[in-house]
Formats: C-alpha cells, structure tokens, sequence
C-alpha cells in the first residue's frame, strides 16, 4: 500500500526532513510486512531456525527505525509527525518518494549530507560524555581508539562538506539540519546520550571508533571525483571542534564547571583547520626502526 500524503503542517519545510519521515514509515512498513509473512527465511540465513532469522530481521528493522525516529526528534521533528509515520508504516502504507518531482540523485546526495552532519553531531555528543566518564566507556581520552573517533568525525566532516558544496545547498535547504544554539543540542542530548545507560553509550562510542567509517568516507569522496582540499571552507557545516564546544556549553552550568579540566583534552585535540585537514590515500610511512604496527582489530560494521 501507499501513503503519498506528508504532514500537511511540515508543508513548506526543507524536503529532507519530510524524507525522514518517509524512512520511519517505511522501516516500519518493511517490518509490518515481514511480520505478517511470518517464518518464511531461508534457515541458514540467520542462525539455524526460521524463527530465528525472522526474529533477528524484525528487531533490525524495528533498530534502524528506532535510529531515524531519534534523528528525527534530535533535529526537532514534531513527536505527533513522528508517531503518525510510524503508525502509517504499522498499517502497510509505503511511501515511494522517488515518484515525486526532483531530481533524485540530487535528493540522495542531499540525504547523504544530512546523515553525516547527524552522525557528527551524534558522534560530538557521545564523545564530550565519554569523555566525563573516562573509567566507564570507552579506552580512555588518550587511546588510540579515542584518535580513530576524531579522525572518524574529520572524514565524515570532509565528505559532508564536500558533497553539500557539489550540490550547492542553499540556506533554505540545510535549515535546521545541525544545531546552531544550546537548545538545538540539548534536543541532540535529549535524543541520544540522555537514552542510553553505560553499556548503550559504551556500544555507541565503539561503533563511531571503528576505522571502516573513515575509510568508506573517503572511498565515497574518491568515486565522486571530489578533492576535499578544493572544496574546504569552514562554513556552513560547524567543525567537530566547533561542534565539541557547542556540546559542553549546553550540558547544565554546573555539571560544566566540575568537568571542564577533563574536556579540556576532547576539545584541544579536535579536528585541526587549514591544512591539516587534507587526508591522503597512502598509508602513513613507518620508520624502519619503528616496530610493527598491529592492525585495528575486525569488527561488524554499524
């Protein structure tokens, strides 16, 4: 079934955000419908019964809307808009967005700048927090690990910004794609560390430490024929640096002032400017006296 009609209150707004409201309805319609086809998977798919690869799929689905709906609310998407896309896709209405007028490719490449300026903003949330709790998440504030998040954090920044100056995105359309004052990132906060017990924000900080996000940011700049060093300007997409500072000012005054000497460190060692910024496709060279350097260990990609 389908559902073309949008929230007739967001008239008007940046169509991405209306496109995310399109992903939360047809996550949920995919999973409706693997739902109601009940055990029909193929057993060595997942696990070894039907049952169990059905399961799996329904709470990966039901995962993945969970992680739009929190994109959603974090950029200040109505609830009501929210939960009635998600009641919509419940009911079986799939929303076929590629029938509306535009220009498709230029829509995906536009979504494409949306997920990485979230995922940034995600990212500079869970790092300021972790950075609070050294002895609980993550392998501490000097780590490797900790490194391998802010170079994460550049790549997607250099491929955000790369991408938004190749489809020359307007004022109209970036509005309200990133938070720009202490409210916008309280609702950041709100949408995502403030949810997660230790265990969850250990989980996240893990996934944004992987080294595949770097390295699938730069693939992706390298297949569009995009050179980062050409198209760099700091604005309008914040810097990660910029974006830590911004997270600190909206935590709550006093927690600010007990911690401030341990943020210290996130915020000084962000993302550089200027040239600094330029990444290479050849690996770092090791001097021969330098012992061998072990490779970061395989993980599953989020």
């Amino acid at each position: 079934m389908t559902e073309p009609n949008p929230p007739t209150s967001m008239t008007g707004q940046p169509a991405w955000r209306l496109r995310l409201l399109d992903r939360i309805q047809n996550l949920a319609a995919d999973r409706a419908r693997v739902l109601q086809h009940g055990y029909q998977i193929p057993a060595a798919t997942i696990g070894g019964t039907p049952v169990l690869a059905w399961r799996t799929q329904l709470h990966l689905l039901a995962d993945a809307r969970d992680e739009v709906e929190a994109h959603a609310r974090g950029l200040g998407i109505a609830q009501v808009h929210i939960d009635d896309a998600r009641l919509l896709g419940n009911q079986g209405f799939h929303v076929h967005s590629d029938a509306g007028p535009g220009n498709p490719v230029r829509e995906k490449m536009i979504d494409g700048v949306v997920n990485d300026t979230w995922q940034l903003q995600h990212m500079a949330a869970i790092h300021v927090v972790a950075a609070l709790r050294p002895n609980t998440v993550g392998a501490g504030a000097d780590s490797e690990m900790a490194a391998q998040l802010e170079r994460n954090m550049a790549a997607l920044w250099m491929r955000a910004t790369a991408v938004s100056h190749a489809v020359t995105l307007t004022a109209e359309e970036y509005a309200g794609m990133w938070a720009t004052d202490a409210p916008g990132w309280q609702r950041v906060l709100s949408a995502t560390v403030d949810a997660y017990d230790s265990p969850g924000l250990e989980e996240r900080w893990r996934i944004y430490a992987w080294p595949g996000l770097a390295d699938e940011a730069h693939r992706d700049l390298r297949a569009l024929g995009i050179n980062p060093a050409d198209t760099f300007a700091p604005e309008p997409i914040p810097l990660p640096h910029t974006m830590y500072e911004q997270v600190s000012s909206a935590l709550d005054h006093t927690v600010d002032t007990a911690v401030a000497h341990t943020i210290d460190h996130a915020i000084d060692t962000a993302l550089p400017t200027g040239h600094e910024l330029n990444w290479s496709t050849q690996p770092p060279e090791i001097p021969d006296s330098a012992p061998p350097v072990a490779g970061p260990s395989p993980g599953a990609e989020p």
